[in-house]
């Protein structure tokens, strides 16, 4: 994490002092509040008066919200939590493009694997080694010999 400040934390800081907070929103409201120049200055320097007018910003607490917000993950991106398979998805394509990437990602190819070695690798992504193992040989990501002791990509 970094040591920047967040959009939000200067908005909150400066409506943290009682007196910024009711001017804003005696301009908000369009109710007369005497207000020094430093004061209107301060709300228009994080956002929430315009410069000259010193009128209230529409968007300025919905553009925080969307500068605060972090994208929905999509495709194959979404069956993930920091690195992690959270779930395999069932519309079959998705499966089919996520079983891909992990094997392209994981397995090496023109290499012949043990078990153990395989596990090891799909440890790095998901608890549930054997469902995913399993997946990646029914889908042909992964090939598996006749006694299940080796394995290769094709």
């Amino acid at each position: 994490m970094t040591a920047a400040a967040k959009p939000w934390q200067p908005v909150v800081a400066a409506l943290a002092n009682g007196r910024l907070m009711k001017v804003y929103a005696a301009r908000v409201l369009g109710v007369e509040q005497q207000a020094t120049e430093k004061e209107l200055r301060r709300l228009v320097q994080v956002g929430l008066l315009a410069a000259g007018t010193f009128d209230p910003v529409p968007a300025a607490l919905a553009d925080i919200l969307a500068a605060n917000t972090e994208p929905k993950p999509e495709g194959i991106d979404k069956f993930f939590d920091g690195g992690r398979l959270t779930q395999l998805p069932m519309n079959p394509a998705l499966r089919s493009e996520l079983l891909g990437h992990l094997a392209d990602r994981l397995i090496p190819a023109d290499t012949v694997l043990s078990e153990r070695d395989v596990n090891l690798l799909l440890g790095t992504v998901t608890a549930d080694i054997p469902t995913l193992r399993r997946a990646l040989v029914d889908h042909g990501m992964v090939q598996r010999n006749a006694d299940g002791s080796a394995y290769s990509r094709p």
